[in-house]
């Protein structure tokens, strides 16, 4: 198998990280392939997106949601999605929360590097702030069903990702003080080896982005 990679993206980390805890690092091969490179990521995925994953059996699957579903039929340990009952619309609206808190942390600060600066929307960064802090607090909730101890499911390699790309690009914003179960479980899950061995770096060779021009702020009052 070979999964078209990057050294920032969030959705790659989330498929990275669930091969480790599955076991299947191993069996994938990591092609760096940058968004921007047409060419190589078209004949792949119509949308030009990464990550991609080609299975080895003539398919490439896109997006991470249908990557990590298709990856799950393929180990032999612990199913990280269940197949049936309320346990598996739990995980899977859990994916569907952290997901979506990247979305808004990529949207804003997208929005928050865009020049010149008078072109920046401050209301569109203000809605994306509000989907950032609501997600953050919803899955503070959702923390207190994840047990040390206890199997792994894929709402928390989702949530993993997603505060990872938080404390990536977003190392300022006070969420932890808000959240304490979520910071207390994230703190807990940053220990292990399939958090650690996908931490995100800038491209090599390409120079750091320059700071946002509106920085993160905590906006929902408490």
């Amino acid at each position: 198998m070979r999964l078209h990679s990057s050294y920032t993206s969030p959705y790659v980390r989330k498929v990275k990280i669930f091969l480790y805890e599955t076991g299947l690092r191993d069996e994938v091969e990591e092609v760096y392939t940058h968004p921007a490179d047409e060419p190589a990521l078209r004949p792949l995925n119509p949308l030009g997106k990464i990550p991609v994953l080609e299975t080895g059996e003539g398919t490439a699957l896109y997006d991470s949601v249908v990557i990590c579903a298709w990856l799950d039929t393929r180990h032999c340990g612990v199913q990280r999605i269940p197949e049936a009952g309320p346990a598996r619309w739990r995980v899977l609206r859990g994916e569907a929360l952290a997901d979506g808190l990247t979305d808004a942390a990529n949207l804003r600060r997208n929005e928050a590097l865009r020049e010149p600066a008078s072109l920046i929307s401050r209301d569109f960064i203000a809605r994306q702030d509000l989907a950032i802090c609501h997600a953050l607090l919803a899955l503070d909730e959702a923390a207190v069903a994840w047990e040390a101890g206890a199997p792994v499911l894929h709402d928390q390699i989702s949530a993993a990702a997603a505060l990872g790309y938080i404390a990536f690009r977003y190392g300022d914003l006070p969420w932890r003080e808000h959240c304490p179960r979520l910071a207390d479980w994230f703190r807990r899950f940053s220990a292990r080896g399939s958090f650690g061995a996908t931490l995100p770096r800038e491209w090599p060779g390409r120079p750091a982005p320059p700071p946002q021009a509106v920085p993160p702020a905590w906006s929902v009052a408490l």
